[in-house]
Order: C-alpha cells, then sequence, then structure tokens
C-alpha cells in the first residue's frame, strides 16, 4: 500500500528509534512492569500508535484516546502517572482539554505534556497558561520520547514529595503550635501561616507583615528585651527567648522563641531567621503542677515547702532594711473533735473558712490597724492538718506580733453556721521574731512551733512568745487592751474641753476636743496614756468613732440650750482619715445630729497627709465642699509644711508647742513663729499657738500678728458642764490660770 512521503518518513523514524531502543528493553508489551501508566491523546492514528508503540517498547502501560472528549472519559474513570495531549485535534483543542482535566478532582496534580507541531513562545506560554507540565515539539524524536516521560513522571514526583513535605510541615507546625520567620538585613519578612496563626494576624495584616509589625504586638514589658534580642541577631548573635505578645484578637498568649543569623552560600550574613513556637498551654501546666506541688488541695495555700520559699527573700529583705518580721504559727484547737462531730466534708469546710479568715486577716491594711509601722503580711500557708503559718513583714514593735495573734484568734472565734447550728473555733498561736529568735526560715518556724506548745499548756485560745520575758510583756499588754475595749463599751470615756481663746478680746472662739479615761480603779487616766494603745491594736478606730459622736451630742446640747456655740476641733488618727467612706460617715453624723458641718473641725497632721497625696488631697477637698473645717496641728514639726499649705484645703495653721516654749527669748524660734503667722495671713489662714503658758509667749505672739491663743494661760481642759457655763454667758474666759510644770 502507498504511503505519503510524509507517512514513509515518520515510519522511517520510528523503525530507527525502535532499533536504538536500549538492550533489554524487551519487547512491546501490552502491560508494564511498573515504569508508569500514561494517556496519550491524539486524534491522528499513525502517530498515536507510533508513540504508543515506543512508549509500549520502554516499558510504560499506554491508554490511547482518540479526542479529547475520550481522554476526559477516561481520565475521570482511572488513574494515569502522566498524560501526552495533542494540541490540533478535532472538535475541542489540546489547551481547552487540558483546562478541563486540570479542573477535575484528583488525589494530587498528573503531570500533562502537550505534543505541538507550534513552537512558538506564545503558544508555550498559552500550554503553561491551561495547566500543561511540560511540551514536547513535532516532529517526534522517538528515541527521546521515553526519557522525556520519565523525566516528567520523576518531576512530578519530586514535586509531589515536596507538597507532602510542605504539607506534613505545616501540619507538624500546627500541632506544635509553632511558625517559622525570615527577617532580611534590609527589613523584608517572609513567615508561615502558622507564625500568622499564633498572632492572629488577618489576611490584610499579613499582606504587609514586617518585622516592627510583629514587634509591636510583644506585650510592653517584654518589647525592650525582644528588641534588642532581634537587633544583636542582625549583627550574628543567636537568642533564645520566651515572652509575652498580644494577639491581634486582643488576647494574649506566651511564645518561645529561637533565632540564628541567616547567611548566603558564602557564609555571609543577609538576615535572621527563627521559629517561634506558641508555649501557653505548657506554660500554664507547668503553673497547675506547680500549685498542686506548692499548694495546699483543700485551702489553696502555699504548703510547707513554698512558705519557706517565699519566707526566704523576705527575711533577706528584712535583714537589709533591718525590719523586724514575725512567724505565727498557728493551730486550731479541739479541731479533731470538731470533725468527728460533723463530718470530714464539714470538717473541710470549716478549715476552708478558717484559711479564708487567716487571709483577710493579715493582709496589709489589716495588719496595719495593729501597729503605725506594720506595713504588709507576706506569707499564709497551711502546714498540718489543722494547723497554719504567718509571716509579718515589718511590724514595727515585738507587741504587735501579739496583738496579731489575738486579733487572729477573735477572728476565728466568730461563729461559723454549720448543719444548722453555730460552731465556735479556738486557736493557740506561737510567735517567733526575726532576728531575735532565728535567721533562717526553718528556724523561725521550729520556734514558733515550739511556742504554740507553751501556748496550750496555758489553755485554751492564747498566744506566746518564743521568749518568755517577751509572754509576760505581751499578758499585761493584753489586758490593758481587754480594759479598753471594755471603756469604750462600757461608758468610761468622757469628753474634755480646751478653749481656744482671742487674746484680744477674751472671747472662746473654739475648743479642742479631748478624750480621757474615767478607770473605775484607778481613776482619770490621761489621753497619753491609752492613744498609742489604741493606734497599735486597732481599737482608735471605734475611739474616734466615740470621740465624734460624743463631741456632736455636746454640740447638740448647746445648741438647744441656746448657748453661744464654737466649733469643736476633733485629732483624726491616721489610720481613721484612710478609712473608706468617712466622708459618708461624718456627713451622716452632723446630720443625724441636726448640725451643721462648720461646727466640726477636723484636725491632722502632715503625717497623715505625707501617706497618700493623691487619696489625702480627694478626701480634704471633699470634706471641705460639705462644709468641715480643717485644720493643720503641729504645722512646722513636718518635711514639706508649705507645700501642703498650698496643695491642700486647710482653714487653720496651729503653731506647734514646741516653738511657742522659748518664744519669749527670740532667737530662731521667734523668726519661726513669725514666718508662720505671715504666711497664714497671707493665705487667709487663721493661726492658732498651741502651748502658751506664760505672760511673756502670749506677748510675743501678739506681737508677731497671733491672736488666738490655747493653752494652760488661758484655761486647762474643762468638762462639757464647766465649758457650757461660760458660753452661756458669752463673756470672756474668766483670767488666766497659772501655768502646770
Amino acid at each position: 500500500m502507498n504511503r505519503p512521503p510524509a507517512a514513509d518518513d515518520l515510519v522511517a523514524n520510528h523503525a530507527a528509534a525502535l532499533a536504538a531502543a536500549p538492550a533489554g528493553s524487551g519487547t512491546a508489551p501490552q502491560t508494564t512492569s511498573g515504569a508508569g501508566r500514561l494517556l496519550l491523546v491524539d486524534d491522528d492514528l499513525l502517530l498515536r500508535s507510533m508513540a504508543a508503540g515506543t512508549l509500549r517498547h520502554a516499558g510504560f502501560e499506554v491508554v490511547e484516546a482518540d479526542s479529547g472528549e475520550q481522554a476526559l472519559v477516561d481520565f475521570g474513570g482511572s488513574s494515569f502517572d502522566l498524560v501526552l495531549l495533542d494540541v490540533v485535534m478535532g472538535g475541542a483543542d489540546g489547551f481547552e482539554i487540558c483546562r478541563r482535566l486540570r479542573a477535575m478532582p484528583q488525589p494530587q496534580p498528573v503531570p500533562i505534556v502537550m505534543l505541538t507541531g507550534l513552537n512558538d513562545s506564545d503558544t508555550i506560554a498559552q500550554a503553561y497558561e491551561a495547566g500543561a507540565s511540560d511540551f514536547i515539539t513535532k516532529p517526534i524524536q522517538w528515541a527521546l520520547l521515553p526519557q522525556r516521560v520519565r523525566y516528567g513522571l520523576r518531576v512530578s514526583a519530586a514535586s509531589a514529595a515536596a507538597v507532602r513535605s510542605r504539607e506534613s510541615l505545616v501540619r507538624a507546625q500546627r500541632l506544635a503550635h509553632m511558625g517559622n520567620w525570615e527577617f532580611s538585613l534590609q527589613g523584608a519578612m517572609r513567615c508561615s501561616d502558622e507564625l500568622a496563626r499564633i498572632f492572629g494576624a488577618p489576611a490584610d495584616a499579613m499582606q504587609c507583615a514586617s518585622p516592627q509589625m510583629f514587634l509591636s504586638r510583644v506585650c510592653a514589658a517584654d518589647r525592650e528585651r525582644v528588641a534588642e534580642a532581634r537587633a544583636a541577631a542582625m549583627q550574628g548573635q543567636p537568642y533564645q527567648l520566651s515572652f509575652s505578645i498580644e494577639r491581634f484578637d486582643g488576647s494574649e498568649r506566651i511564645v518561645a522563641e529561637h533565632a540564628v543569623p541567616l547567611c548566603d552560600g558564602l557564609g555571609r550574613q543577609i538576615g535572621v531567621e527563627g521559629i517561634t513556637q506558641d508555649i501557653t498551654e505548657r506554660v500554664e501546666a507547668e503553673r497547675q503542677i506547680r500549685q498542686l506541688a506548692l499548694h495546699d488541695g483543700l485551702t489553696g495555700l502555699p504548703n510547707r515547702q513554698f512558705f519557706l520559699e517565699l519566707a526566704a527573700p523576705t527575711m533577706e529583705r528584712a535583714r537589709r532594711a533591718g525590719a523586724l518580721c514575725a512567724v505565727l504559727h498557728l493551730d486550731v484547737d479541739d479541731f479533731k473533735t470538731v470533725n468527728d462531730a460533723l463530718g470530714r466534708a464539714s470538717g473541710d469546710m470549716l478549715l476552708r473558712i478558717v484559711a479564708e479568715r487567716l487571709e483577710q486577716g493579715t493582709r496589709g491594711s489589716d495588719i496595719t490597724s495593729v501597729g503605725a509601722a506594720a506595713r504588709a503580711a507576706e506569707v499564709v500557708a497551711r502546714i498540718g492538718a489543722n494547723a497554719f503559718t504567718m509571716m509579718l513583714y515589718d511590724i514595727g514593735h515585738p507587741e504587735n506580733a501579739a496583738s496579731a495573734a489575738a486579733r487572729l484568734i477573735r477572728l476565728l472565734q466568730r461563729p461559723i453556721s454549720m448543719q444548722g447550728r453555730p460552731v465556735v473555733l479556738g486557736a493557740s498561736v506561737g510567735i517567733a521574731l526575726y532576728p531575735r529568735d532565728g535567721q533562717t526560715a526553718p528556724e523561725l518556724a521550729a520556734h514558733a512551733e515550739q511556742a504554740l506548745y507553751a501556748a496550750k499548756k496555758a489553755g485554751r485560745s492564747q498566744h506566746r512568745y518564743y521568749d518568755e520575758a517577751m509572754n509576760v510583756a505581751a499578758r499585761e499588754r493584753l489586758a490593758r487592751e481587754s480594759e479598753l475595749r471594755v471603756a469604750i463599751a462600757h461608758d468610761q470615756l468622757r469628753l474634755h474641753f480646751q478653749p481656744k481663746i482671742d487674746s484680744g478680746s477674751g472671747l472662746i472662739v473654739g475648743v479642742e476636743a479631748l478624750v480621757r479615761w474615767m478607770h473605775p480603779e484607778r481613776g482619770m487616766i490621761p489621753p497619753a496614756s491609752f492613744i498609742p494603745l489604741a493606734e497599735e491594736t486597732g481599737l482608735i478606730h471605734p475611739l474616734t468613732d466615740w470621740v465624734f459622736n460624743a463631741a456632736c451630742e455636746t454640740l447638740a446640747a448647746w445648741t438647744r440650750a441656746g448657748l453661744r456655740v464654737v466649733p469643736v476641733s476633733v485629732n483624726m488618727a491616721s489610720p481613721c482619715f484612710r478609712t473608706a467612706g468617712l466622708v459618708e460617715r461624718l456627713s451622716t453624723l452632723v446630720s443625724r445630729h441636726g448640725l451643721q458641718p462648720s461646727m466640726l473641725a477636723l484636725e491632722v497632721t502632715e503625717s497623715i497627709l505625707m501617706d497618700d497625696n493623691e487619696q489625702a488631697a480627694s478626701r480634704l477637698h471633699a470634706l471641705r465642699e460639705l462644709g468641715f473645717k480643717l485644720s493643720l496641728d503641729d504645722f512646722g514639726t513636718g518635711f514639706s509644711s508649705l507645700s501642703y499649705v498650698k496643695r491642700f484645703p486647710i482653714d487653720e495653721l496651729k503653731i506647734d508647742r514646741s516653738f511657742v516654749q522659748d518664744l519669749a527669748a527670740g532667737g530662731k524660734d521667734l523668726a519661726l513663729v513669725a514666718s508662720i503667722v505671715t504666711l497664714g495671713r497671707l493665705l487667709g489662714l487663721v493661726v492658732v499657738a498651741e502651748g502658751v503658758e506664760t505672760e511673756g509667749q502670749a506677748a510675743a505672739l501678739i506681737a508677731q500678728g497671733c491672736s488666738v491663743h490655747q493653752g494652760f494661760l488661758y484655761a486647762r481642759p474643762v468638762s462639757a458642764d464647766a465649758l457650757a457655763g461660760r458660753l452661756r454667758h458669752g463673756a470672756p474666759a474668766h483670767g488666766r490660770e497659772t501655768p502646770a510644770r
């Protein structure tokens, strides 16, 4: 049969190709030994047959399709390792078929090699745009065709392996919550999807990702440290850090970051590369493990081991500051009996309540009421079934430890309702002091426990020091404290009033309320003997409340009697001034007695204003707006008197008696008094001189322009009834008294 010349050439070429086939390639089998399964698509029967024969001879399994439409059917019904696709065919051309093949679902992309007689660049570009992996131009070099197919399969396998590797890396990063990134020295950034997920970065943010953007998500407390580490990495210094970040959604996470210099093939640094791992769950798990290891499971308090760890730095701080500390060992009395009677569940509940009360009773704000110098309770721990240990930092005086112990015992004695009936617990407390009783936390804890045994021997609800001599002093102090409590509760207190006199007219222009204790056995006790005790034990609060109420009752009685009423000054102790709700309580008090706030003057000292300037200013302004008078007592003895006068709403300055004592002799005291009087006059304040006892002092004060005096020269403190007689007549004070010596 005659063939066209082109066909003769094809046959000749094909015969030559088969003759050149490598030895051992075998004949053309219809099935393959595993070299690959191919789909050959060409509407030219001759070329398709020759190509199929060549490929089968090379060991491939070949499925033939004479049209693009048939290829789509075959491809959808079976799996292939590679597709050979002619470009020019009847019906849909190869480009369209390629696009359709790519649109069909497949586990992984199958390489598609286009067979084309068109070798211009536009056709090649069109082939790649349609989804082709490679192309072979016609006329086909038959000897090279199997090699091109094998190359295509190898490239496909490598690409699939790379995809699997990337996917495996992505899965591994997601499982490990770890993202990778690169910074160039010029500031460009590349990062993985997992890094973006860790930061919760939205897609639009990732389009402009930069080192600065991710640094801005580092929490403020860690940002400078991270910035310094990254700057050092730009200079070749690797780093490992853990820090907190704020995600784009506002939540916080903890990450660990490891970075090293990024170098090119010549060893030159071109940037920094690193990994960032979200370790929030790990940190939280470690925290929970530590919580379980170092805390009591029932109460949540630190256990004995953690107590010793926490106490050590507290004691070191006390050593540097020269502060006095105390370790208290508290044991609930007869708890086994209570536990047996109520059952273990109720006993556990009781212990939790005990722990809460101990924490409340040893907070810094509560301990300050025990002593003026005490500032904070550092540790409360449960160290046994019904035993607790506390360390109190900077207690000021040894006696304050006993006051704290007594306070805790009283807290535990408050009834607890259990199973419909009240339960009252007792407790014994042992006290050891640092540095006197020990230099280490274990030593102090052991000595406090020994002191506890002494407390238990003394009876229920007792406390004892490790040192017996201090126990004697503590018992005496506790007795005085108990007597003072009785005095406040059972009407043993009295108010006396010392007038403030206008030296020109002799008229009483105000009075200062002074509390006295009428002891049923010891008679009149002056305030110097019990006010410090009240401040140290926290009784200053009910004592001050009593004074304010008694002063208002006296003012109301004078008003009802039609007397000439003058303002009454009341001294305000520092703990009372800091108490929340002070302004509201005073406003309610004067309103209940039908008084104007201007009839009460609050005397405060500079030490009160030094504690917390912002809060003090706010409280004083609130009192002033309501109409209360404000007096700055002991003026000139503090550290910042002029700034206080300028900043705070003061009505009155009281010159301290220490400046008045030697006033008649002139010298520095006279100069200071003259300055204070001038300052008061320029600021429109009333200036009162305290402790005026001699005519010479009075004359010197008058010469300097201070006309309001208070002291024994004019009047001693008197009872409300005695003072009412003077106010009734509206007359000048009855002469001047002989100074007390």
